[in-house]
């Protein structure tokens, strides 16, 4: 039974209907007195169209004489505009690449978003977890008020200080922020907050908390993490505490990993060089599986070779030259025993990608850019850097990029640099932009209008210009460089919209 005379109304159809249904909340009477009844399919379109808004903005329907707490005032100037038009453009997918600059620009202005467009942003940052920090920065006072009737938009409150009966009455992005919080102040509490509603929680929160937990794991969390979440049920729990773990300097399960590494690689002296040689494992230990080391291999992969690639994956890379006694530097310069190559390489990959803050990416990144030949075993070259790149912030991608530019093939330079999304920091990307000036009469012909767009994002402000100038002297231009340059068109009109305080 439908009782919302609105919808009954939209799905029975309005041949007979004489007068648009009555509003569903005192807050669009005035809106809903402005409605053209004389069309009536219109008339309830407009109406089914204002209800959503209404929603969307925060509104929710109340049983009668129920006070509806209001919105506080903003305190801050509203943007303008163009700066808003420009947003909804984004929203609406177009240059949708560009968000997340506009978000730059708009964070630095000094105002806030009119609740007009709120909600749009409010939804795609619920999606791009990316983009909540600087989206909360603009939400003002109508998106803490939108988040408190609307759960999913409660990470806005994240980082902020929260009531003190959160972690038992609050929605997750506020226990989640308790929980931050209170781990600052009072560890052990935090942790006896966990253990006490742990069997409880469901899959996506358990995994909120251990992500919570790896960014900084304590001594004291090591017992818990050990006996709980490394056998959790939930794949990304058990890696997630595997994480953890093995950050921990003097934890049980860093011990066992070093002890396990220890007992089948080795460096040798061969010749006149030095090398690492192996051991493989001789059969399968039962107790490692505690640690997350499964025992079957995927198809196509031997045991031992598979069990060995786990056990390194769960070693951080900076760990490997005081396990061989070698400095960093020849750690990349040492020969592999040929038939167990594409396993350390593979375990160091996985590695690279599971503890990126400890991948030495300064060191991997250039080895694999001039590894030659290239293992067959391994994901193609630029998988294999993207891998590694993608879990380190763009800021530092473009030092790591300009080390690697003359070492790998311009079509896998561009593929990293369009997954980049933002221009270099200044003082460094010259030689990554100089790969893309160098592709913009040839190779642009064989990209994709995404990747010329995300390549659009690389070019600082100040570099816009130019890289217009250098198309117009073309004597025609592909599809991916009229992509390229109206994002660049796009970018450079983004300023005007905004003033600084």
């Amino acid at each position: 039974m439908i009782y919302d005379p609105l919808i009954a109304t939209a799905l029975l159809g309005t041949a007979r209907m004489a007068v648009v249904p009555p509003p569903p909340d005192a807050s669009l009477e005035s809106t809903w007195a402005a409605i053209n009844p004389e069309d009536p399919a219109d008339a309830v379109l407009q109406a089914l169209a204002l209800t959503r808004a209404m929603h969307r903005g925060g509104t929710k329907l109340r049983p009668e004489n129920t006070p509806v707490s209001a919105c506080a005032a903003e305190s801050k100037e509203l943007l303008s505009a163009g700066a808003v038009d420009a947003l909804m453009r984004l929203l609406k997918g177009e240059f949708s690449e560009v968000l997340s600059e506009w978000l730059g620009f708009a964070s630095t202005a000094g105002c806030v978003l009119p609740g007009r467009v709120l909600p749009e942003l409010l939804t795609a940052a619920t999606k791009d977890h990316s983009l909540r920090p600087l989206t909360r920065k603009l939400a003002g006072e109508r998106g803490a008020w939108i988040a408190g009737r609307h759960q999913k938009f409660s990470w806005i409150i994240e980082g902020q200080s929260v009531e003190e009966n959160s972690w038992e009455e609050g929605p997750p992005a506020e226990r989640i922020a308790w929980l931050r919080q209170t781990r600052t102040t009072d560890p052990s509490r935090a942790m006896e907050a966990v253990t006490s509603h742990w069997s409880g929680e469901e899959g996506a929160m358990r995994e909120s908390i251990l992500r919570l937990i790896s960014e900084d794991p304590l001594p004291s969390d090591e017992i818990w993490i050990e006996q709980q979440a490394l056998t959790d049920r939930r794949q990304e729990v058990r890696d997630l505490a595997a994480v953890s773990l093995a950050s921990l300097p003097d934890s049980a399960f860093r011990k066992r990993a070093l002890g396990r590494i220890g007992s089948h690689v080795k460096i040798q002296r061969r010749l006149l060089k030095r090398a690492i040689m192996v051991e493989p494992p001789g059969a399968f230990d039962p107790s490692w599986a505690t640690d997350g080391i499964k025992e079957k291999p995927p198809q196509g992969t031997g045991e031992k070779a598979w069990w060995l690639r786990q056990m390194i994956s769960l070693m951080p890379m900076d760990e490997w030259p005081d396990l061989l006694g070698c400095t960093q530097s020849d750690l990349f310069s040492l020969s592999i025993e040929g038939d167990w190559k594409d396993v350390i390489l593979l375990g160091w990959l996985d590695s690279a990608r599971r503890m990126p803050t400890r991948a030495l990416a300064g060191q991997i990144v250039p080895y694999f850019a001039k590894l030659t030949p290239w293992p067959v075993a391994l994901p193609r070259r630029d998988a294999a850097l993207t891998a590694i790149l993608d879990s380190i912030p763009p800021s530092q991608r473009f030092g790591l990029l300009d080390i690697i530019a003359n070492d790998v093939d311009p079509p896998v330079m561009l593929e990293l640099l369009s997954r980049c999304r933002e221009a270099p920091s200044a003082g460094s990307g010259a030689m990554s932009l100089a790969v893309i000036d160098a592709a913009i009469p040839v190779l642009f012909r064989s990209l994709t209008r995404p990747q010329a767009r995300a390549l659009a994002l690389c070019i600082p402000q100040n570099g816009i210009q130019a890289r217009l100038e250098l198309l117009a002297k073309l004597p025609e231009l592909s599809a991916p460089a009229e992509e390229f340059a109206t994002t660049l068109e796009f970018r450079r009109s983004l300023s005007a919209h905004f003033k600084t305080p």
